[in-house]
Protein backbone atom coordinates (compact mmCIF):
# COMPACT_ATOMS: atom_id res chain seq x y z
CA UNK A 1 0.00 0.00 0.00
CA UNK A 2 3.19 2.61 1.31
CA UNK A 3 4.68 1.32 -2.54
CA UNK A 4 1.28 2.32 -4.10
CA UNK A 5 1.16 5.60 -2.64
CA UNK A 6 5.04 6.10 -3.09
CA UNK A 7 4.55 5.24 -6.54
CA UNK A 8 1.52 7.42 -7.17
CA UNK A 9 2.90 10.97 -5.57
CA UNK A 10 6.43 10.11 -7.52
CA UNK A 11 3.99 10.41 -10.87
CA UNK A 12 1.96 13.25 -9.44
CA UNK A 13 5.52 15.39 -9.14
CA UNK A 14 6.49 14.00 -12.29
CA UNK A 15 3.84 15.58 -13.92
CA UNK A 16 3.85 18.75 -12.01
CA UNK A 17 6.93 19.10 -12.73
CA UNK A 18 6.59 18.87 -16.57
CA UNK A 19 3.43 21.21 -17.03
CA UNK A 20 5.62 23.94 -14.81
CA UNK A 21 8.79 23.29 -16.84
CA UNK A 22 6.74 23.71 -19.98
CA UNK A 23 5.25 26.63 -18.96
CA UNK A 24 8.41 28.15 -18.38
CA UNK A 25 9.82 26.68 -21.79
CA UNK A 26 6.74 28.67 -23.32
CA UNK A 27 7.00 31.90 -21.44
CA UNK A 28 10.67 31.95 -22.36
CA UNK A 29 10.17 31.50 -26.42
CA UNK A 30 9.21 34.55 -26.99
CA UNK A 31 11.23 37.42 -28.54
CA UNK A 32 11.46 39.56 -25.65
CA UNK A 33 13.39 42.98 -25.05
CA UNK A 34 15.02 44.31 -22.17
CA UNK A 35 16.13 47.75 -21.46
CA UNK A 36 19.18 50.14 -20.01
CA UNK A 37 16.20 53.03 -19.29
CA UNK A 38 12.49 52.99 -19.19
CA UNK A 39 12.08 56.64 -18.13
CA UNK A 40 9.77 58.64 -21.05
CA UNK A 41 12.00 60.63 -22.83
CA UNK A 42 15.50 59.47 -22.36
CA UNK A 43 18.19 57.30 -24.40
CA UNK A 44 18.40 53.75 -23.70
CA UNK A 45 19.68 50.47 -25.03
CA UNK A 46 16.90 47.59 -25.94
CA UNK A 47 18.34 43.96 -25.84
CA UNK A 48 16.41 41.49 -27.74
CA UNK A 49 16.70 37.52 -27.31
CA UNK A 50 15.97 34.97 -29.90
CA UNK A 51 16.08 31.86 -28.02
CA UNK A 52 14.66 29.58 -31.28
CA UNK A 53 13.75 29.75 -34.62
CA UNK A 54 10.43 28.84 -36.57
CA UNK A 55 9.50 25.12 -35.76
CA UNK A 56 13.13 23.72 -35.77
CA UNK A 57 14.18 25.90 -39.06
CA UNK A 58 16.90 27.93 -38.54
CA UNK A 59 16.54 31.61 -38.44
CA UNK A 60 18.10 33.56 -41.69
CA UNK A 61 16.63 37.67 -40.52
CA UNK A 62 15.17 39.55 -38.25
CA UNK A 63 13.73 42.56 -39.12
CA UNK A 64 13.00 45.15 -36.35
CA UNK A 65 10.19 47.53 -37.07
CA UNK A 66 10.47 50.97 -35.78
CA UNK A 67 7.37 52.86 -34.30
CA UNK A 68 6.68 56.12 -35.78
CA UNK A 69 7.25 57.74 -31.93
CA UNK A 70 11.08 56.81 -32.63
CA UNK A 71 13.09 58.77 -34.94
CA UNK A 72 16.53 57.37 -34.93
CA UNK A 73 18.35 54.06 -34.14
CA UNK A 74 21.48 52.70 -33.72
CA UNK A 75 22.01 49.41 -34.30
CA UNK A 76 24.55 47.45 -32.68
CA UNK A 77 27.19 45.33 -34.52
CA UNK A 78 26.93 41.89 -34.44
CA UNK A 79 29.86 40.09 -36.05
CA UNK A 80 27.49 37.05 -36.94
CA UNK A 81 25.11 39.36 -38.89
CA UNK A 82 24.89 42.19 -42.05
CA UNK A 83 23.09 45.48 -41.17
CA UNK A 84 20.88 47.40 -42.76
CA UNK A 85 18.62 50.30 -42.19
CA UNK A 86 15.35 51.54 -43.74
CA UNK A 87 13.99 55.23 -43.97
CA UNK A 88 11.62 57.09 -45.30
CA UNK A 89 10.72 61.34 -44.89
CA UNK A 90 10.21 62.76 -41.75
CA UNK A 91 8.72 66.18 -41.25
CA UNK A 92 8.61 67.30 -37.53
CA UNK A 93 5.14 68.27 -36.04
CA UNK A 94 6.58 71.69 -35.22
CA UNK A 95 7.76 72.20 -38.76
CA UNK A 96 4.94 70.99 -40.01
CA UNK A 97 2.63 73.69 -38.10
CA UNK A 98 4.70 76.19 -39.28
CA UNK A 99 4.74 75.56 -42.73
CA UNK A 100 8.73 74.58 -43.12
CA UNK A 101 8.41 71.09 -44.15
CA UNK A 102 10.66 71.43 -47.28
CA UNK A 103 12.82 72.83 -45.34
CA UNK A 104 13.25 70.61 -42.21
CA UNK A 105 12.26 67.30 -43.60
CA UNK A 106 14.87 64.86 -42.37
CA UNK A 107 14.81 61.19 -42.42
CA UNK A 108 13.14 58.59 -39.96
CA UNK A 109 14.58 55.24 -39.31
CA UNK A 110 11.57 52.59 -39.80
CA UNK A 111 13.35 49.60 -39.48
CA UNK A 112 16.68 47.45 -38.69
CA UNK A 113 17.79 44.16 -39.95
CA UNK A 114 19.50 42.40 -39.11
CA UNK A 115 20.67 38.96 -42.12
CA UNK A 116 22.48 36.14 -40.87
CA UNK A 117 25.99 35.36 -42.84
CA UNK A 118 25.28 31.97 -41.29
CA UNK A 119 22.19 30.78 -40.36
CA UNK A 120 20.92 30.75 -36.62
CA UNK A 121 20.74 27.19 -35.91
CA UNK A 122 16.99 26.53 -34.28
CA UNK A 123 18.38 24.93 -30.89
CA UNK A 124 19.93 28.55 -30.20
CA UNK A 125 20.02 31.65 -29.56
CA UNK A 126 21.39 35.36 -30.05
CA UNK A 127 21.21 38.62 -28.73
CA UNK A 128 20.40 42.35 -31.13
CA UNK A 129 21.07 45.75 -28.76
CA UNK A 130 19.31 48.87 -30.62
CA UNK A 131 20.40 52.43 -28.99
CA UNK A 132 17.35 55.21 -29.69
CA UNK A 133 15.24 58.24 -27.36
CA UNK A 134 12.39 57.10 -25.88
CA UNK A 135 9.42 58.87 -27.00
CA UNK A 136 7.44 61.73 -24.13
CA UNK A 137 4.62 59.98 -22.57
CA UNK A 138 3.05 59.00 -19.61
CA UNK A 139 3.81 55.97 -17.24
CA UNK A 140 2.37 52.57 -18.23
CA UNK A 141 2.57 53.65 -22.08
CA UNK A 142 3.90 50.82 -24.05
CA UNK A 143 6.17 51.19 -26.73
CA UNK A 144 5.57 48.28 -29.08
CA UNK A 145 8.76 46.97 -31.15
CA UNK A 146 7.14 44.30 -33.60
CA UNK A 147 9.89 41.84 -34.93
CA UNK A 148 9.69 39.71 -38.30
CA UNK A 149 11.53 36.64 -37.79
CA UNK A 150 12.63 34.87 -40.87
CA UNK A 151 14.02 31.25 -41.54
CA UNK A 152 15.11 29.18 -43.83
CA UNK A 153 11.23 27.31 -43.81
CA UNK A 154 8.79 29.50 -42.95
CA UNK A 155 8.64 32.91 -40.85
CA UNK A 156 7.10 34.47 -37.59
CA UNK A 157 5.56 37.55 -36.78
CA UNK A 158 6.27 39.03 -33.07
CA UNK A 159 3.61 42.06 -33.51
CA UNK A 160 0.53 41.29 -31.44
CA UNK A 161 -0.15 43.55 -28.35
CA UNK A 162 -0.97 42.22 -25.07
CA UNK A 163 -4.14 44.09 -23.88
CA UNK A 164 -5.10 44.46 -20.05
CA UNK A 165 -6.64 41.57 -18.37
CA UNK A 166 -6.19 39.55 -21.03
CA UNK A 167 -4.34 36.55 -21.16
CA UNK A 168 -0.59 36.61 -23.92
CA UNK A 169 -0.94 36.47 -27.08
CA UNK A 170 0.98 33.49 -28.81
CA UNK A 171 3.50 35.85 -30.65
CA UNK A 172 3.38 39.15 -28.80
CA UNK A 173 5.35 42.21 -29.93
CA UNK A 174 8.73 42.88 -27.70
CA UNK A 175 7.60 46.53 -25.60
CA UNK A 176 8.64 48.55 -22.83
CA UNK A 177 6.82 50.24 -20.51
CA UNK A 178 7.21 53.90 -20.17
CA UNK A 179 8.05 54.83 -16.29
CA UNK A 180 7.88 58.92 -15.22
CA UNK A 181 10.53 61.06 -16.84
CA UNK A 182 13.45 62.07 -14.88
CA UNK A 183 14.48 65.52 -14.41
CA UNK A 184 15.99 67.34 -17.70
CA UNK A 185 19.11 66.96 -18.95
CA UNK A 186 19.37 70.53 -19.61
CA UNK A 187 19.51 71.30 -15.70
CA UNK A 188 22.40 68.79 -15.38
CA UNK A 189 24.32 70.28 -17.73
CA UNK A 190 23.77 74.17 -16.50
CA UNK A 191 24.59 72.70 -12.97
CA UNK A 192 27.72 71.02 -14.71
CA UNK A 193 28.62 74.37 -16.12
CA UNK A 194 28.58 76.56 -13.14
CA UNK A 195 30.18 74.02 -10.64
CA UNK A 196 33.48 74.77 -13.40
CA UNK A 197 32.97 78.65 -13.57
CA UNK A 198 33.37 78.43 -9.78
CA UNK A 199 36.06 76.19 -9.79
CA UNK A 200 37.87 78.10 -12.30
CA UNK A 201 37.25 81.27 -10.33
CA UNK A 202 38.84 79.54 -6.77
CA UNK A 203 41.62 77.94 -8.55
CA UNK A 204 44.29 80.85 -8.57
CA UNK A 205 43.49 81.95 -5.54
CA UNK A 206 43.82 78.32 -3.88
CA UNK A 207 46.94 78.31 -5.80
CA UNK A 208 48.39 81.40 -4.67
CA UNK A 209 47.51 80.45 -1.01
CA UNK A 210 49.44 77.49 -0.95
CA UNK A 211 52.68 79.62 -2.84
CA UNK A 212 52.39 81.84 0.66
CA UNK A 213 51.90 79.02 2.90
CA UNK A 214 54.80 77.26 1.20
CA UNK A 215 57.35 79.78 1.11
CA UNK A 216 58.15 79.83 5.28
CA UNK A 217 59.09 76.19 5.69
CA UNK A 218 61.17 76.64 2.64
CA UNK A 219 63.23 79.61 4.29
CA UNK A 220 63.25 78.04 7.81
CA UNK A 221 65.11 74.54 5.83
CA UNK A 222 67.67 76.42 3.90
CA UNK A 223 68.19 78.34 7.38
CA UNK A 224 68.76 74.64 8.76
CA UNK A 225 71.03 73.45 5.78
CA UNK A 226 72.92 76.71 6.49
CA UNK A 227 73.30 75.88 9.85
CA UNK A 228 74.13 72.29 9.21
CA UNK A 229 77.09 73.43 7.15
CA UNK A 230 78.90 75.64 9.59
CA UNK A 231 78.55 72.44 12.09
CA UNK A 232 80.18 70.34 10.02
CA UNK A 233 83.15 73.23 8.94
CA UNK A 234 83.35 73.57 13.00
CA UNK A 235 83.94 69.92 13.23
CA UNK A 236 86.53 69.24 10.86
CA UNK A 237 88.67 72.13 12.09
CA UNK A 238 88.47 70.98 15.69
CA UNK A 239 89.72 66.95 13.95
CA UNK A 240 92.38 68.59 12.23
CA UNK A 241 93.49 70.20 15.14
CA UNK A 242 93.77 66.88 16.93
CA UNK A 243 94.84 64.99 14.79
CA UNK A 244 98.05 67.72 14.55
CA UNK A 245 98.75 67.53 18.66
CA UNK A 246 98.96 64.21 18.38
CA UNK A 247 101.49 64.03 15.90
CA UNK A 248 103.41 66.84 17.32
CA UNK A 249 103.58 64.42 20.55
Amino acid sequence: MQQRLALGGAATLGVAAVIVLGTAASASAHVEATSTSTAANSYTTATFSVPHGCDGSPTTKLQFHIPSSVIEVTPTVNPNWDITKTTEKYTSPSAAADDESAEDAGERVTSITYAAKTPLPADERDTFSLSFSLPDGKPGDVVALPVTQTCATGSTEWDQAQKAGQAEPEHPAPSITLTAATASGDDDDATAANATDDDATTAPAASSSSSSSSSEPDLVGRFLGLGGLVLGAAGLVVAVAATRRRGAK
